[in-house]
């Protein structure tokens, strides 16, 4: 559906005096336009829950005491409100241009650079402090969180199969959770760890955004491997096989890749649900089922 399509989100537009060139990006939970040089505004989809948009407020606000702890910005919550049915918040525009467009204009070594500092950032996350004694889901309307981290990861799995409907039948979520290790303690993991949601500005990192309904209480190690995993054709799509071989040799380098397998199937199953997604969709299909495809 375009803009033009949904009449509620117009009329709020119109509140807000926002125009279509004013759009920095839709996502899965809302439309982001640009309220000048210092502020968004999140114009959150039809069906969001207040409480888990109210859920993702007081996360980044926790956060916020501590975001010195990380060498990027990260989003707050200045104010939320609702107009013709939609929830909005507003928060501080960050430094940056999403890193998804730059590298469709960069090459070689500058590329490399960017894709280091992209994976650097994602072990960084883990410097977000989070302290539950549960393992789940953070910002979720209806959160599933469980004492044990291979509980989450079959409940969360299950729920995202089921909502996939026949497609993946057979699959045994049991078995998805097995294959990845408990962690040693309970971390903050973003989730959506992917080029479009990190920000650069010059060769750094400049933030991170799009802290939402993906982030999780888990192991911090999901973060630096679903950024590596993220990089498929399917998801990056500026995305090439040098990226993809020098994220692979990186991710060697911290120890994780005999994790990738099957951490790249439970992530598959998590996003399984999003069968209105079609590159996502096909991506999950060849992953759980091997089901080949051009992206």
């Amino acid at each position: 559906m375009s803009i033009e399509d949904d009449a509620l989100l117009v009329r709020v537009m119109g509140h807000l005096g926002l125009t279509r060139g004013a759009l920095l990006g839709i996502g899965g939970e809302a439309c982001v336009f640009a309220l000048g040089s210092e502020r968004i505004a999140r114009i959150h989809h039809p069906g969001a829950v207040r409480d888990a948009v109210v859920r993702r407020a007081q996360l980044l606000e926790g956060f916020h005491q501590t975001a010195s702890a990380v060498p990027f910005s990260i989003p707050r919550v200045l104010e939320m409100t609702e107009l013709h049915g939609r929830l909005i918040t507003f928060e501080p525009r960050l430094p940056g241009r999403p890193l998804l467009h730059v590298l469709g204009e960069v090459a070689g070594a500058e590329r490399e650079h960017l894709i280091t500092r992209f994976l650097e950032a994602s072990t960084r996350l883990r410097d977000l402090r989070v302290s539950p004694a549960w393992y789940g889901d953070l910002c979720e309307a209806e959160p599933i969180r469980t004492p044990s981290y291979r509980s989450y990861l079959e409940q969360r799995a299950k729920k995202s199969l089921a909502c996939a409907g026949s497609a993946f039948d057979g699959l045994d979520p049991a078995r998805l959770a097995a294959a990845l290790p408990e962690p040693e303690r309970p971390s903050f993991v973003h989730m959506d760890f992917y080029p479009g949601n990190v920000l650069v500005e010059g060769q750094e990192v400049s933030a991170v955004i799009d802290f939402g309904g993906p982030a999780i209480v888990g192991d911090a190690r999901l973060d630096p491997l679903s950024a590596v995993i993220y990089l498929t054709p399917f998801i990056t799509t500026t995305a090439t096989d040098r990226d993809r071989r020098l994220a692979r040799e990186w991710l060697k380098a911290q120890h994780l890749d005999a994790l990738v397998e099957p951490a790249e199937r439970w992530i598959a199953a998590r996003w399984s649900f999003a069968t209105d997604d079609v590159r996502l969709h096909r991506w999950c299909r060849r992953v759980l089922l091997g089901h080949q495809g051009d992206p």
